[in-house]
């Protein structure tokens, strides 16, 4: 958000949205397993001890208004050029003006409001914002604060049922080159200056486009540079709001499979799995739900163990139903490094996540309702019912590190200092980050 003068940048998230499927469970069926299930919570440590996400029977408040943000302050000229005689564009006009477009026509939302950013938000109209995408920026801001324009959203914009989308190429660049180790505490504040949120969501979506025109650095001593670009440069988009609305927002208007993603906040409902007695088994070992033998469920949760060694392993596989997540935690890559299984007086170990297949999705089995495989190993016989627990921890994924630099003197796909921009949206939690899911099983010997 830079014109001669460097300032900040303001960018648009994500929401999400998800559905919970409830397993077939006869009312009989429930009172039992509820007479004689252990909690996970109970069983394991007391570090351990995390609140389950919401359910789909928690009271979820509908998305109502969506308004748009679209900074237009000099340093973003380069990615809406004023149209040549060729008629040329750029893949970020391209990109935006459908967006645009979508949130204009959706139903997702009943209102829709758009802005321009210039020192602060301006009201506009869909065919106004989309004009300057198109056609260029005629007066572009000389800068735009990015803490003062968060303090703005928060004080006047956030609202129950409400995102706000923010779309900047999030260079935030202080008058003050002193001010640049608090850009955290900057952008903390500014979330949290009018009061603080409970419920306060952020999904961060970054995208790369090509760029002509003038470049301004964060880092104002080194220079504006004209013509440019050869490479790729990086803008955003961040979604505001409370939870409920950034979710649901996500899911309905920024399943972006070339987005790079991030989310601060987010709360899903916890997503439908069984484990599967038919599919990729070793050992003995039979479904141990309450009733099972005699029905056909949609969800199973009990392992029933008859022998069990070094000799003679059992292994099972619980299908997970991940479509309800974004994108970023169904990823085959980083559910291998943080989807964790815990238990208590087991040796049983997760071997590995796989996520469906063509094969598996043509299957008449019960696999072919499910997006992702985790497979659990045990060698040794639970001695009484024993709770296990499938949990995804809530990482930074890596390509915000990748994307980071602290000089952007020369044009890359990458932006100043965006890990502290990030730092800023998630202040320390006691006990650390929740995690995205926990899914509960249990481990019980033959009878």
């Amino acid at each position: 958000m830079r014109y001669p003068n460097p300032s900040s940048r303001l960018l648009p998230a994500l929401g999400l949205a998800l559905l919970l499927l409830p397993g077939c469970y006869s009312r009989s069926d429930i009172q039992k397993e509820q007479e004689t299930a252990v909690d996970i919570t109970d069983a394991l440590p007391s570090g351990d001890q995390t609140p389950s996400p919401p359910t789909a029977a928690a009271v979820v408040e509908p998305l109502k208004t969506v308004n748009v943000f679209l900074e237009v302050s000099g340093s973003m000229e380069g990615f809406m050029p004023k149209a040549g005689a060729a008629g040329e564009n750029t893949q970020f006009q391209q990109h935006v003006a459908q967006f645009l477009s979508e949130v204009n026509r959706t139903r997702v939302a009943t209102r829709k409001s758009f802005f321009r950013i210039q020192e602060k938000p301006y009201k506009d109209t869909y065919p106004g914002i989309s004009g300057i995408v198109r056609g260029g920026i005629q007066e572009p801001a000389k800068s735009t604060d990015l803490p003062a324009v968060l303090d703005t959203l928060m004080a006047r914009y956030y609202q129950p049922g409400t995102v706000n989308v923010l779309i900047s190429d999030f260079i935030y660049s202080p008058k003050n080159a002193g001010a640049i180790p608090y850009i955290k505490t900057d952008i903390t504040d500014a979330l949290q200056r009018n009061g603080a949120q409970s419920d306060l969501a952020v999904s961060v979506y970054g995208f790369t486009s090509d760029f002509r025109g003038t470049y301004y650095p964060a880092l104002q001593a080194t220079g504006k540079k004209s013509a440019c670009c050869d490479t790729r440069i990086p803008y955003y988009f961040w979604v505001i709001g409370p939870a409920d609305a950034v979710r649901q927002f996500d899911a309905g208007l920024l399943e972006d499979p070339s987005a790079r993603q991030a989310h601060f906040g987010v709360t899903y409902p916890r997503p439908p799995y069984s484990v599967l007695d038919k599919f990729e088994h070793k050992g003995s070992w039979y479904y141990g739900d309450a009733g099972a033998s005699k029905r056909n469920a949609d969800t199973y949760r009990v392992v029933a163990v008859s022998e069990a060694s070094a000799q003679q392993p059992v292994e099972f596989v619980v299908g997970l139903d991940l479509r309800g997540l974004p994108g970023q935690y169904r990823d085959p890559h980083y559910l291998q490094q943080n989807l964790s299984l815990q238990g208590v007086d087991t040796d049983a170990k997760l071997l590995a996540v796989t996520a469906a297949t063509a094969q598996t999705k043509a299957s008449s089995g019960p696999e072919s309702r499910f997006t992702h495989f985790a497979k659990i190993r045990l060698t040794k016989m639970p001695q009484a019912s024993r709770p296990l627990v499938l949990r995804l921890q809530d990482q930074r994924p890596a390509w915000v590190a990748q994307w980071t630099t602290k000089n952007d003197a020369i044009p890359a796909a990458k932006t100043f200092a965006l890990s502290s921009l990030l730092d800023g949206l998630e202040p320390a939690q006691a006990g650390g980050k929740a995690p995205v899911f926990e899914l509960p099983l249990t481990l019980q010997p033959a009878r």
